[in-house]
């Protein structure tokens, strides 16, 4: 009896092992699915003492996929210098560290925002100016994975994509500032928290916002880091599009043909936009972002002039 015991538990630590192996590789392996797998493909233009070149030419590789401006984020690094072009030609004035991190993307309405929420501290996010506020006046609270409405504050979720959701006055918004948005699903095979596709309506002071949250995990996997897509609807004005400490003419344009998206097959341009961002030989590097993810063939150098 006891060989036989011996062999069951040497049994029983085998598929222990075995399960263990397969739950740990599924964490390790996981991908998230954020991102495009386009390829970027870039063609040297040219560098002159103008402020108006033409730097380069970006198109994707074939067997790409189109890309909506409000979730691109383009940026030229001339050496110690940044320079974002923007389709919309402004560009919003770089933050210092914070628990609040706004970014506004190419298509010059909508911001990638940042919170970290390692604190035990509530944090707080005002949609009109898409930076961080107080108690008393928000239009979403924050602790860890626990999001709330503003008080007075109304809400509503829609299963459109963050692209396809428009003003529209047949909105009901069912959600109020005591219900907690179930804004995520839990994960058990990869242990991991992933936000829903669904985007929210919300209403703030007379101004109708969508917001969309994309991860609870930095870019090298810490948790409690949510990013999230904020833009206001229709024509609607807020001060983080209007407000000269947050906004700015953006140093470079991007030349695109203004259906909203950047298609598979169109070749963009990135021209000057009233700054002479190279003059002569210059090393320019290209950084693209998709939905926080860099976009393959992104980050190489390109030598002008």
């Amino acid at each position: 009896m006891p060989r036989i015991d011996r062999r069951i538990a040497l049994m029983a630590l085998f598929m222990v092992s075995i399960v263990s192996t397969g739950y740990y590789l599924n964490i390790v392996n996981y991908e998230n699915t954020l991102g495009t797998k386009n390829t970027l493909a870039v063609k040297n233009g040219v560098s002159t003492e103008s402020t108006e070149d033409v730097l380069l030419d970006l198109s994707f590789a074939k067997g790409g996929e189109n890309l909506s401006w409000n979730s691109i984020q383009l940026e030229l690094n001339v050496e110690e210098n940044t320079y974002p072009c923007m389709v919309g030609g402004m560009s919003s004035v770089a933050q210092d560290n914070g628990t609040v991190l706004s970014k506004l993307n190419a298509d010059g309405k909508t911001f990638t925002i940042n919170i970290d929420t390692n604190s035990e501290d509530t944090q707080y996010l005002d949609l009109h100016t898409m930076s961080v506020s107080n108690e008393s006046s928000f239009s979403l609270s924050v602790l860890q994975t626990d999001i709330f409405l503003g008080e007075g504050r109304k809400g509503l979720a829609v299963e459109d994509g963050f692209s396809q959701t428009e003003a529209d006055e047949g909105y009901v918004l069912d959600e109020d500032d005591e219900e907690r948005l179930e804004w995520y699903s839990y994960d058990f095979s990869v242990h991991r928290i992933v936000p829903d596709s669904e985007v929210y309506i919300l209403e703030d002071r007379g101004v109708m916002f969508k917001v969309q949250f994309l991860n609870y995990y930095n870019s090298d996997g810490a948790p409690r880091h949510i990013t999230l897509l904020a833009a206001p609807l229709g024509n609607a004005s807020i001060p983080a599009l209007t407000d000269e400490s947050m906004i700015q003419i953006a140093p470079c344009t991007v030349l695109e043909n203004g259906d909203g998206i950047w298609g598979a097959e169109e070749v963009i341009s990135l021209q000057e936009n009233g700054i002479s961002i190279c003059e002569g030989e210059c090393t320019v590097t290209v950084v693209a972002l998709f939905e926080e993810k860099r976009i393959a063939g992104a980050d190489s150098n390109y030598l002008l002039g």
